[in-house]
């Protein structure tokens, strides 16, 4: 196992341009089960060089032999164009790109609110299926509008 603490990763694309950058309290690497937990994180991705969205949580979960991520405790994602999803656990498929939890969600988008239990959706949160929905609270255009 290898430890870390207070850390900032960050890694370019081959062009030279920003992917992302992982900063997080600490980080425990183990290299037999192909796996990394990080504490206090925050993840932030970019796309040509500018920010598109951040995931943060207390306790992060990377399988790279699986690739997803298992995010837990006061997960928020945000996105460049002001969308948030807040949750206490979520799973990342870093293949597919795609967000998945079995818990308590809230999504706010164009002044609109949906909670829930249960999420299915890309990582940009433009299509989402709440499995469980509870509430909605519109204040502004559709969040489920086709893009």
């Amino acid at each position: 196992m290898i430890s870390l603490r207070s850390f900032t990763r960050t890694n370019y694309k081959a062009d030279g341009t920003l992917d992302w950058n992982l900063e997080a309290n600490e980080s425990y690497i183990y290299p037999k089960e192909n796996k990394t937990i990080v504490y206090e994180f925050h993840f932030t991705q970019f796309e040509n060089g500018n920010y598109k969205s951040r995931l943060s949580g207390n306790r992060g979960e990377i399988n790279h032999q699986e690739k997803s991520v298992l995010v837990q405790g006061n997960v928020e994602l945000s996105t460049n164009d002001n969308k948030t999803l807040t949750t206490e656990e979520l799973v990342y498929n870093l293949e597919t790109k795609t967000l998945v939890s079995d818990a308590e969600v809230l999504i706010e988008t164009e002044g609109t609110r949906i909670k829930g239990k249960g999420l299915r959706a890309d990582k940009e949160l433009n299509k989402f299926t709440i499995l469980k929905p509870s509430a909605v609270t519109v204040g502004g255009s559709n969040p489920l509008k086709e893009k």
